[in-house]
């Protein structure tokens, strides 16, 4: 990424991004003497910011022992630092009309602020003590701990989510990325502070912390902020690389819970797809199972009413991807939902799209694009994703011109290499009988 690149500003208009003059933003980055990276993009006309210490590491970095660990993390450093209780680091930013949260997925963990621009100094200050001088005390731990498994009683409660767990123990086997991001009753049981601590010192070392911020902030102020809060931060003497997934045979599952519908989630992993191959994929999603002109809920919800909820989803991912179809229904529906879905996969496969479908799947990403950049948060993630997949920024007008490539072709060629019929795993949920 060139670091002083100005972008130009633009407008869409008939399908085409048309330049403005002059820009209102720049974007910057920095990497500290330590490792540490910083990426900004100052908009002036803002009285506020998005700041997030992302951290890349994830549930999928985890060891066979850590299984938990990365989301058991994110939550214990809230409950203490060297210099702050976890009431005054509630207090810190909220006292000033700001708030402070995060979330840890399969890839990274973000900690994230939303304030106005008086108090950046403020914020990064609290983020950074959050991440680099956490206590990670034994009482914290048991209390987190029992936080965490009401968390995961919870998700016994939603099977439209805890479907998505039995996918991915299906797609990835004995990789990490097949775990949940919360773990489990078991691995949390034998979690301690020494894990935890050796976690912390290995995945939040200097090389895995990136600092973005977007919104009414100077990138020099960023960087000045980033050197006296996190510039003490060391290198892993460990060093890390997560093993690619390799894709598996197809695996049919089915289990029993005490729900009222039948749940069906399909899907399927691909190993480092490109960046074509990835926007390919966005478009067919928007054909296939994303909205209410998509085939799966034309052809399921309103021609046969056989669903409520019905629709095919993108995770986008360090090392691959996964693409998945879900529906719920009456469990009497099941097997006539299954074959409409491969039917519908099947056509993707055997006849090109038409170009009305190409064109609607255009104009939704495009839009979803552009809608994405009118929020200071949404710019920060942007940045911050940007770098840790690629460490490149891509414009806006390169990713418009890559959506505006995709062709009947591309997704012809797609569904040939990945996604093929007898390739695809599934999982059901199914209503327990009643005695």
């Amino acid at each position: 990424m060139n670091a002083h690149k100005r972008p130009e500003s633009f407008v869409v208009h008939n399908n085409i991004v048309k330049k403005l003059a002059p820009p209102i933003h720049t974007r910057a980055k920095t990497t500290l003497s330590n490792g540490v990276r910083v990426v900004t993009e100052t908009m002036p006309l803002t009285q506020s910011f998005a700041l997030g210490v992302w951290i890349d590491a994830g549930s999928g970095d985890e060891a066979r022992n850590e299984h938990g660990m990365a989301h058991l993390l994110e939550h214990v450093v809230f409950r203490g630092t060297q210099k702050r209780s976890a009431l005054q680091i509630a207090n810190y930013l909220e006292s000033v009309g700001g708030y402070v949260n995060a979330f840890t997925t399969k890839d990274h963990t973000c900690y994230y602020t939303r304030a106005l621009t008086e108090h950046f100094e403020r914020s990064l200050d609290l983020l950074a003590d959050i991440v680099a001088n956490p206590l990670l005390r034994q009482t914290d731990l048991d209390k987190e701990r029992g936080i965490i498994l009401e968390e995961i009683k919870s998700l016994e409660d939603e099977p439209e989510e805890l479907i998505n767990d039995y996918l991915d123990a299906s797609l990835f086997g004995s990789h990490a990325l097949a775990h949940p991001i919360s773990g489990s009753a078991r691995s949390l049981k034998h979690a301690d502070t020494q894990t935890l601590a050796s976690f912390h010192a290995r995945q939040y070392a200097a090389e895995h912390v990136i600092v973005a911020v977007a919104g009414n902030v100077q990138h020099d102020t960023v960087c000045r902020a980033a050197e006296k809060f996190l510039g003490h931060i060391r290198h892993s003497p460990v060093r890390r690389r997560r093993a690619v997934p390799k894709r598996r045979a197809a695996t049919h599952s089915s289990r029993t819970k005490p729900v009222q519908q039948a749940h069906y989630l399909a899907g399927v992993m691909m190993p480092q797809i490109s960046d074509e191959e990835y926007y390919t994929l966005a478009a067919l999603n928007v054909i296939l199972g994303d909205g209410m002109s998509s085939r799966l809920n034309q052809s399921i919800r309103e021609k046969r009413g056989l669903c409520y909820n019905v629709y095919s989803a993108v995770n986008d991912m360090r090392d691959c991807a996964v693409f998945s179809v879900y529906a719920a229904m009456e469990e009497r529906n099941l097997r006539t939902t299954q074959d409409l879905v491969n039917r519908e996969l099947r056509a993707l496969a055997e006849t090109p799209v038409t170009n009305a479908e190409l064109s609607r799947a255009k104009a939704q990403l495009k839009s979803s694009l552009i809608i994405g950049l009118e929020s200071l948060s949404g710019r920060m993630n942007l940045l911050a994703k940007s770098e840790l997949y690629t460490s490149e920024y891509e414009e806006i007008e390169e990713r418009v011109a890559a959506i505006e490539r995709i062709s009947a072709a591309h997704i012809l060629a797609l569904m040939d290499k990945y996604l093929r019929l007898d390739e695809w795993h599934t999982s059901c949920i199914l209503p327990a009988q009643e005695e």
